[in-house]
């Protein structure tokens, strides 16, 4: 390091010493397994950062449509349940009096394209035309502009229900341009709309949706079937000295008035998230479940970085003896681990932002069918994103690579320089009475009570935390598993090798502890979700097939989406009740509600007499009547009512509570009757008699029909003779229905299969990386081997069974904490979460089929391991 007589080097030279000592030769010299230590460390970021970017983007579409066309509203008037009359319009008119404030009143409706139900629903919405081209006294930037369409003449959309206005990116979807025909359906019939203009997109406003066609109110009016109605009243004060005092006082007098109708008034910003507040449970879970990735990676992570300490002990050794010092071995690794975080950080970034764009899809489509209708928007990426992937690139970096660097700065040189020692991995991991007391306390944080945010949504806090502490059980735990396995490998037959494989896994080092609990982590997640997946879609078919007992079921075109608004009129059920075939019909009649602080569904169910032919509900709390006309009669002064688990569990409501039911005709009085199970959304739904809501809302159509088919009637000719009658309706025997049902189930899943995939590829790779490790240790070991005989292609195999081994002792830990991971997700995480009651199934045929692609993965990459690390450089000199 120094000549005699001179002073010892300063930090500065010890520190470029070690820099292109111990790392920037490592790098260069083991490329690869520097590359590898970078796309582990972005993988982790990536997983998480896409399901969190994809989430945002899969929400962010829903908004108030005249936001993009006149600015944003001050306020917003709607009703609690129905639509409104314009005959408010007059009175609100008046309330505000002289006061400079704008009233624009909205119709929304919706349609489908053509009959293509894949393409999805379209938001029809109506407004005053000529009031949003003089919105520009209303909002900064001046209002949107639609040519003389606006205006009147031979081009006019006013009054016309044919012609509307689409975004550019509703033109570019659908490839249509300025006076071309789109053929959509709107409830029961279709209707060919003619493009009158193409709405230009300006970068003050937020962009038209892809589904969005603008019409003139009285055409939507006229072409949904709801004259002089609407469903909205957004107000607007133009800006100015004096706008917040005319706010003040005008909204107001609207509030007051608001107040004595029961209707709601509310700001763009509530209403956005009261509506996405609907999905928050299912978005938290994602997003939880994307930490999989996250914690599966530091296991990796510090497998990887154990590796890059092994292959540089005998430099490490080497410096300490010509006297750097520890704490200067850690700096160096600790630039080194930053520099390797933020590198990977800045990666996964580049690679989340990608993976939320191929997954915002899937996200948006189970959106759209279970909770409401929302367009895909933009995956943009904040700062505050950025931060907190390079600050978990920096950290997960640092201290994956602080553990081994301090065990091999603190070893003495010549224990260092001496391969074959025993070390590596956690020291926790050696500590079995910590993995029994976590193991207690786990399940003991599964009792605890949810917590309820502000917002409402219930949070299973005590779920998650069990979750995370059953993880780190099982990760101390699964040591114990090792002498059984090495047991079981030294009663089969074997040569040499296979024994002194079997040796190793009973002596495991703390390498093996820790890829035995990484493989673990990743297998009990993945198959707990197998089991959550295969106990709902057990549950869910069970549910399916004690629904759906009718022979064909008829809905508007739409059905598939919970947002769908279509209806089918009475005239035309009528007609098809009566068709030659037909026996009976259920009858459906669906509304939102919002009451309680929450939205909610309700439903006017109209059953067959039929007693052996009609709906049959699961039921939690069975009512004492069960029967077709359970409903219809009052119990005292109330309506009796049917609620569903979710929305017991949202509302806080049980058998013989209470409900005041909001409908245009007033407040109506409810009792519970039952509780019944629904898997279909986890909005809730209330269901009464549909004479009541037929009563209360002045609406004879209904949402959809369960059709009973006379005995000898073939299905698939009835649903010909109505198609031809009714060609826009969407008609399916019962198998059809239920095939869809469970392709609907399995897309809803579609984002979970992956991090599965994920996790188990990312565990594989981790158990290679930690048999390159433990054969550098036993260069002596197999020197010896070499020298008594062994071939590369022994020591291979000896590598593929001692880490096939390693695989199944990682599988069987990671099968027994699925079981409990498994227990946690359906009987705490999602009751709490969702208010469903799933039946607890185990895909055994998944898990076997698990099973074999783990070892044998394992055992490949553990043979080309062992493969490429049992050339010595003995050999290489021979």
């Amino acid at each position: 390091m120094s000549r005699p007589g001179s002073s010892p080097p300063g930090n500065w030279a010890i520190g470029r010493l070690l820099w292109s000592r111990l790392i920037w030769r490592h790098w260069k010299k083991e490329f690869r397994l520097t590359l590898v230590l970078i796309l582990i460390l972005a993988l982790g970021v990536a997983v998480f950062l896409s399901v969190r970017l994809a989430n945002k983007a899969a929400v962010s579409g829903f908004g108030m449509f005249t936001e993009s066309i006149a600015g944003e509203s001050d306020a917003i008037l709607r009703p609690r349940s129905g639509i409104l009359e314009e005959g408010v319009l007059r009175e609100l008119r008046d309330l505000t009096g002289s006061h400079p404030i704008g009233i624009f009143p909205v119709l929304e409706a919706t349609g489908v394209v053509g009959s293509d139900e894949k393409q999805g629903l379209l938001r029809l919405v109506g407004a005053d035309l000529v009031a949003l081209q003089n919105a520009g006294n209303y909002a900064e930037g001046g209002a949107q502009s639609f040519g003389g369409g606006a205006r009147g003449g031979e081009n006019s959309v006013l009054g016309k229900p044919d012609r509307g206005f689409v975004g550019t990116s509703f033109a570019k979807r659908f490839g249509v341009e300025v006076d071309d025909v789109l053929a959509i359906i709107v409830n029961d019939r279709s209707v060919d709309l003619t493009i009158a203009g193409v709405l230009p997109e300006d970068p003050n406003r937020a962009a038209v949706p892809d589904n969005l066609v603008l019409l003139d109110l009285p055409g939507l009016q006229t072409l949904s079937g709801h004259p002089q109605s609407v469903t909205r009243v957004e107000f607007r004060v133009p800006p100015g000295p004096k706008s917040e005092e005319v706010k003040n006082e005008a909204l107001a007098r609207v509030w007051d008035y608001a107040a004595a109708n029961q209707f709601l008034l509310e700001t763009p910003e509530d209403r956005k998230s009261s509506v996405t507040q609907m999905s928050a449970a299912f978005r938290l879970n994602l997003t939880i479940l994307s930490g999989l990735a996250l914690l599966v990676g530091m296991y990796l992570i510090l497998q990887a970085m154990e590796a890059s300490v092994v292959k540089r002990r005998s430099e490490i050794a080497i410096l300490r003896s010509l006297g750097v010092t520890p704490g200067q071995i850690r700096s160096a690794w600790l630039l080194e681990a930053i520099i390797l975080g933020l590198v990977g950080a800045v990666v996964g970034i580049l690679l989340g932002r990608l993976l939320a764009i191929g997954m915002v899809g899937a996200i948006a489509q189970t959106v759209n069918t279970i909770y409401y209708q929302t367009t895909t928007t933009a995956v943009v990426l904040e700062r505050s994103e950025i931060l907190f992937c390079l600050f978990f690139g920096l950290a997960a970096s640092v201290v994956a690579a602080m553990i081994p660097a301090r065990e091999a700065s603190m070893t003495p040189p010549a224990q260092t320089m001496r391969q074959g020692t025993q070390g590596g991995g956690l020291a926790l991991l050696r500590n079995r009475p910590l993995g029994w007391f976590l193991l207690a306390v786990g399940l003991g944080l599964a009792f605890l009570q949810p917590v309820t945010m502000s917002s409402g949504t219930t949070v299973p806090i005590g779920g998650y935390l069990s979750a995370m502490v059953l993880v780190f059980s099982a990760s101390i735990l699964i040591g114990s598993l090792f002498r059984p396995m090495a047991a079981l490998l030294a009663r089969l037959k074997g040569n040499v090798m296979w024994s002194y494989a079997a040796s190793q896994l009973k002596r495991p080092e703390g390498r093996h502890r820790l890829t035995a609990a990484g493989l673990a982590v990743a297998i009990g997640m993945s198959a707990a979700m197998g089991i959550l997946v295969a106990s709902f879609e057990t549950t869910l078919t069970s549910w399916i097939h004690q629904l759906l007992k009718a022979d064909i079921y008829i809905a508007a075109a739409g059905a598939n989406s919970v947002a769908n608004e279509n209806t089918v009129s009475e005239e035309t059920w009528q007609r098809i009740a009566e068709m030659p075939g037909v026996a009976g019909m259920d009858k459906l009649r669906r509304y939102t509600i919002s009451s309680r602080g929450g939205d909610f569904f309700l439903g006017g169910a109209d059953y067959n007499d039929d007693p052996e032919r009609y709906l049959q509900l699961i039921w939690v709390d069975p009512p004492k009547d069960k029967g077709p006309h359970a409903l219809e009669e009052m119990t005292g002064d109330r309506y009796p009512g049917w609620i569903s688990q979710s929305m017991a569990r949202r509302f806080d409501i049980e058998l013989g509570s209470p409900i005041a039911l909001p409908t245009p005709a007033g407040i109506q009085p409810i009792t519970v009757a039952g509780v019944f199970a629904e898997y279909g959304n986890e909005t809730g739904t209330l269901i009464v008699s549909r004479q009541h809501t037929s009563r209360w809302f002045s609406d004879t159509s209904i949402s959809n029909i369960a059709l009973y088919a006379e005995n000898g009637t073939d299905h698939e000719q009835l649903i010909e003779r109505i198609h031809s009658e009714f060609p826009f309706l969407n008609a399916r025997t019962n198998a059809k229905l239920r095939k869809e049902s469970i392709r609907i189930f399995h897309q809803t899943f579609a984002v979970t299969y992956a991090l599965e995939a994920i996790a188990v590829i990312i565990a594989v790779s981790g158990l290679g990386l930690a048999l390159a490790g433990l054969l550098l240790e036993r260069r002596n070991e197999l020197t010896t081997l070499k020298s008594l005989g062994a071939t590369r292609r022994e020591i291979a195999r000896s590598t593929m069974w001692e880490g096939s081994g390693l695989a199944m002792v990682g599988y069987v830990g990671g099968i027994l904490l699925s079981f409990l991971l498994g227990w946690v997700l359906i009987y705490v995480i999602n009751p709490q979460s969702f208010g469903w009651t799933l039946v607890y199934r185990v895909p055994w045929a998944s898990f076997l089929l698990l099973g074999l692609l783990t070892v044998g993965a394992a055992a490949i990459v553990a043979w080309v391991v062992g493969f490429r690390n049992a050339e010595l450089k003995s050999d290489r000199q021979e």
